[in-house]
């Protein structure tokens, strides 16, 4: 089945050579370029959901460090809180991955196509300085450029620039790109600069698009925190006026009952 896959994709490969054929510009770089945007079309419902919901994530972090901290002698209800407010602000914490596992059948079959790819036309499998797209880029260019749109994307993607984990994947996951690049037919690499620009797009179109709704999401989070903490403040006052009141009723019994006074009183 897999082996299908892999010969269907190889067919599409030939199928956009044609397209560009028929547009007088017959060319296997042109192919995989058109073949991407068909891709990152056909996921774009897909990735732009998840998308949303990875920013959201990020936005509600305040939010999220709050609850642990305040229930963190309490599992169950920190557990209870979170999935409230996963589900009051639309998030999806599992729905960064599935643009990834979504993608990742697409990467190993267009990296098996390309190996022993029978080109219809050998000088047409020649794009800009790449020799054959079929072969590692000799000068090394796709590689930098997989690093450089990698760590962009991941860049405009990212809320808290202060979290560790988010810095680290910022700098390693380019580097990994990098070596996959120099290393793969230059198809592969080409493929995945394309998606990463495209990528970079909606990236900033969502950016753009929530940064309008932003002032009030943190507001009303900020809101929600300061009304959360005057009300636990509220308790505890109304707590120690209820013992004050305790105490001027009953002199220093806390009770401050009748029967009391009245022992007092006979004394």
């Amino acid at each position: 089945m897999w082996h299908s896959f892999v010969q269907w994709f190889a067919s599409v490969i030939q199928f956009m050579y044609g397209i560009t054929d028929s547009l007088g510009v017959a060319n296997y770089g042109l192919a995989i370029i058109f073949m991407t945007i068909l891709i990152k079309l056909a996921l774009f419902p897909v990735t732009q959901k998840q998308l949303k919901s990875m920013r959201a994530m990020q936005k509600i972090q305040p939010r999220m460090k709050y609850i642990q901290e305040k229930y963190k002698e309490d599992p169950q209800t920190m557990q209870l809180k979170v999935m409230e407010l996963y589900k009051e602000h639309g998030v999806n914490p599992l729905g960064g991955c599935l643009p990834l596992l979504i993608q990742m059948p697409i990467f190993i079959a267009f990296y098996q196509s390309l190996f022993n790819f029978k080109f219809a036309v050998e000088e047409h499998a020649r794009f800009l300085w790449i020799p054959n797209i079929g072969s590692s880029d000799p000068w090394y260019i796709l590689a930098v450029l997989a690093a450089a749109t990698t760590f962009i994307q991941q860049r405009v993607s990212m809320v808290d620039t202060k979290d560790p984990t988010q810095k680290s994947m910022l700098y390693v996951m380019p580097l990994f790109m990098a070596w996959i690049a120099a290393t793969m037919p230059a198809g592969l690499p080409l493929y995945w600069v394309t998606f990463n620009i495209l990528g970079i797009l909606q990236q900033l179109y969502i950016n753009w698009s929530s940064d309008k709704v932003k002032l009030a999401t943190e507001t009303g989070v900020q809101v929600e925190m300061a009304n959360e903490v005057l009300e636990e403040s509220s308790g505890q006052h109304t707590l120690a006026e209820e013992k004050v009141a305790g105490r001027e009723k009953g002199g220093k019994n806390v009770n401050g009952n009748p029967n009391s006074r009245k022992k007092r009183k006979k004394r």
